[in-house]
């Protein structure tokens, strides 16, 4: 082979790794769509004012008016021994956004497909295949305070919602985005409950929730320390070592507290 063809297949490989390496560059500094389009998209509306994006649209839902949706918490079994509200995912961030849009003129949940959603095999008050849906506001800060949905598979409705709060990473601020969360999400489950109370409410399951730290995780194993109920909802608190502290939803009927208060649980009416 002449030195000249060797020189020009040089040449030609140098061209196509240099190429290679502006196609690595550009993949490298590509944002992650998903991360991009669960930021805050008020900030990114603000930070991008000329460009018409998806974030554009998701802030243009958040400053939609949202009117106050009171729901109907019936509950029914679904699958044997899986209890759940006769309420969807969507029901709950209509009805959340309602009340958060009565108080601040804004609309705090985005839709549910713009959720994180996982699928499990079961969950903490299911031993059947389990949908989990969590909200965060704002991804970029890890320990930004969630809202999590649990739904069977197999059907529209709610077996549980939990508030949850990273410790960990404690900071005033988020500790209070957190305690905010807890009181819509109240509000949602008991509308007609003075705000008061449901202040209350909270601020007592979080002080049990750090008087009663466990080595146990959030599992079909769990026993709440205590369980406040008013009709067939059921609220507790949960904090293991290692994970966050939750404020958990759940329906409930008199057999499951008879059954809980024999395990230990603390029953209180609201």
């Amino acid at each position: 082979m002449s030195e000249k063809i060797i020189k020009s297949l040089a040449l030609i490989i140098f061209i196509l790794a240099a190429s290679a390496g502006l196609v690595a560059i550009f993949f490298s500094h590509f944002p992650d769509h998903t991360k991009t389009q669960k930021k805050d998209v008020n900030t990114i509306a603000e930070e991008n004012p000329d460009t018409d994006s998806y974030e554009k649209s998701l802030s243009k839902i958040l400053n939609q008016e949202a009117p106050i949706k009171k729901l109907d918490l019936q509950i029914m079994e679904n699958r044997e021994n899986e209890l759940v509200f006769q309420a969807s995912i969507d029901d709950f961030i209509d009805s959340y956004n309602g009340y958060y849009w009565k108080d601040k003129e804004v609309r705090y949940l985005l839709p549910s497909l713009e959720w994180n959603a996982y699928l499990y095999d079961k969950a903490v008050h299911s031993a059947y295949e389990t949908c989990c849906y969590i909200f965060s506001k704002d991804e970029e800060i890890l320990p930004f305070p969630t809202i999590t949905v649990y739904a069977p598979s197999n059907g529209d409705f709610i077996q549980e919602i939990t508030v949850n709060f990273d410790d960990h990473s404690y900071m005033d601020s988020l500790y209070d985005i957190y305690e905010e969360m807890c009181f819509y999400t109240l509000k949602v489950f008991f509308p007609d409950l003075p705000d008061e109370t449901l202040i209350n409410l909270y601020t007592t399951l979080n002080q049990l929730a750090y008087e009663n730290v466990t080595t146990i995780k959030y599992t079909s194993e769990s026993v709440p320390c205590a369980l406040y109920y008013r009709g067939n909802i059921g609220v507790y608190p949960y904090f293991a070592l290692g994970e966050c502290v939750h404020m958990c939803i759940i329906p409930i009927t008199q057999e499951y507290l008879d059954e809980l208060q024999r395990k230990g649980t603390a029953i209180f009416p609201i």
